[in-house]
């Protein structure tokens, strides 16, 4: 197998892996070989299909996961409990401060909800990078890069 082509597949998978998360639930990506080259599918809902076969091979695929409001909300609420927070959690843990001096009120009645609608954009871009890292490579559990691997690595295999 060609390290190359199987490392373009994989860079592919997780670009596609990154986008899926803005796309529905019954959305979704295909990364695949097209007479020796990596091509990722335009989006696709759950009734069309692409035609795999001579000469084009089924890589990847993932379908859309929006979950990130809700991941965005966990991790604010874990910024809350940190002793020691790095840059961006700072950031978060400022914002909080100043939606509660604005309310007149203490940090622990402003809800999550609240400081996420309150985020900048930027601020919000970092912690989906940091989320979707997580979810593709973390050490802890089966991880995306793996379950994408495990696909790709079949489908070269044929």
């Amino acid at each position: 197998m060609n390290e190359t082509l199987r490392s373009e597949i994989l860079r592919q998978a997780r670009a596609a892996f990154e986008r899926a998360s803005t796309l529905r639930e019954n959305e979704r990506l295909e990364v695949y070989l097209h007479e020796g080259k990596a091509i990722t599918s335009d989006v696709l809902d759950e009734t069309e299909s692409l035609v795999y076969g001579n000469g084009r091979i089924l890589c990847y695929e993932v379908w859309g996961h929006d979950y990130l409001e809700g991941e965005i909300v966990a991790w604010i609420n874990q910024v809350r409990t940190q002793s020691d927070p790095k840059a961006l959690d700072q950031s978060i843990i400022e914002t909080l401060s100043l939606i509660a001096s604005r309310k007149g009120t203490a940090p622990e009645n402003i809800s999550s909800y609240e400081v996420f609608a309150n985020l900048r954009m930027e601020q919000i871009e970092r912690i989906e990078h940091a989320i979707i890292d997580y979810w593709w490579d973390n050490k802890e559990i089966e991880n995306a890069k793996s379950l994408a691997l495990a696909q790709i690595d079949a489908a070269l295999r044929g």
